[in-house]
């Protein structure tokens, strides 16, 4: 027998000889070292994202898919993605995200009012015209650092990346040339969440929540006679065909949507792997901000060209008369927060401050 053998006999009785309490110990220590070793630069990290939508929709085309594209580029392929659209894994995105089943996904919040009720700021009338503004002030209130971020996103184990607001809803009427407000008087107009329908009863027509895929049904049979919508979601279920008249002028609110981050996923991957997300999703909110309003203006003109469409441009008269609810509609939306126990004015001070800023 060699040396060199012996001397391995040797190792392996010293270790068989350990005490079996030891070796367990031992054992689970090691174990415990490598689930908590953080992830290296060098390894590859695989990360699942799910959303709501096709593929081929803007808000994933322009938006979630420039920030993931531009990680994997920036990482050379260490950090790759596999995407689950349509609801692939699950109706609630958000669900998704904190059971795990998702590392990133498209969150809406108004399809988790439960939730995230803080997060509907954004749907207030009157405080913004431009979504990017918008975008951007959402964007910094609801990041980790964020009044937003801290007060809700945090606790439901989640970080934003990035927020989209959409283009401010516009009032859209079927038959009726909508040139004051004594002509929607009496109306039915489909509206979305609970500031949407204050605003409609708020200016004297009678709002009805209804999806937008039975918006056209609707106006078919005339149970409805218009819709608080925006130009840019028009043509995907044809309702130009439908709706004639649009008013313009008035700040009606719009909707928020959330790119987010399981916090689990987030604390695991490296530095430099978090700097090209955080690089990757401000370049993305711009290029789909900035997507949506150059195609809100030319699928405005392309329905005026082509289907007749009238847009109303008010007088700054006009316009004030129809913007005057609109404070009493913020403030019915405070009532509803403090009742919550939720702290909405600092909330919407917040989202404010960033649009002035």
């Amino acid at each position: 027998m060699t040396k060199a053998s012996s001397a391995r006999r040797a190792d392996r009785h010293k270790s068989q000889g350990r005490p079996p309490v030891l070796r367990r110990l031992l054992s689970g220590a090691l174990l415990a070292a490598a689930a908590a070793t953080p992830v290296l630069a060098q390894d590859k990290i695989e990360l699942k994202v799910a959303h709501l939508f096709s593929n081929e929709l803007y808000l994933w085309a322009e938006g979630g898919k420039k920030m993931v594209d531009a990680v994997e580029k920036a990482t050379d392929g260490q950090v790759s993605f596999t995407v689950y659209p349509s609801g692939q894994l699950g109706k609630d995105t958000l669900a998704a995200l904190q059971s795990g089943l998702a590392d990133i996904a498209i969150v809406i919040p108004a399809y988790n009012a439960q939730k995230l009720p803080l997060s509907s700021v954004a749907e207030l009338p009157g405080l913004y015209a431009d979504s990017c503004e918008a975008s951007a002030s959402m964007s910094a209130i609801a990041a980790p650092d964020g009044v937003l971020g801290q007060a809700e996103y945090d606790p439901q184990g989640v970080r934003l990346l990035f927020a989209n607001v959409q283009p401010g809803y516009n009032l859209f009427m079927g038959k009726t040339d909508p040139q004051n407000l004594e002509a929607i008087k009496g109306k039915k107009i489909r509206a979305v969440g609970n500031s949407g329908v204050r605003t409609i009863s708020a200016l004297g027509a009678v709002p009805v929540q209804i999806t937008v895929s039975e918006v056209y049904d609707s106006l078919s049979r005339g149970t409805i006679d218009g819709a608080l919508y925006n130009y840019i979601g028009l043509p995907d279920y044809d309702l130009p065909d439908l709706l004639k008249y649009s008013v313009q002028g008035p700040r009606f609110g719009g909707t928020a949507i959330i790119y987010a981050m399981r916090n689990e996923t987030w604390d695991k991957l490296p530095p430099e792997v978090q700097q090209h997300f955080t690089e990757a999703a401000a370049k993305a909110r711009e290029n789909l901000c900035t997507w949506q309003q150059e195609n809100t203006l030319s699928i405005r003109e392309d329905i005026v060209a082509g289907k007749g469409h009238t847009v109303v441009t008010l007088s700054p008269e006009e316009n004030t008369r129809w913007e005057a609810p609109f404070p009493g509609v913020i403030d019915a939306w405070l009532g509803d927060m403090s009742s919550a126990g939720k702290d909405g004015q600092a909330i919407l001070d917040a989202y404010r401050g960033k649009a002035a800023e």
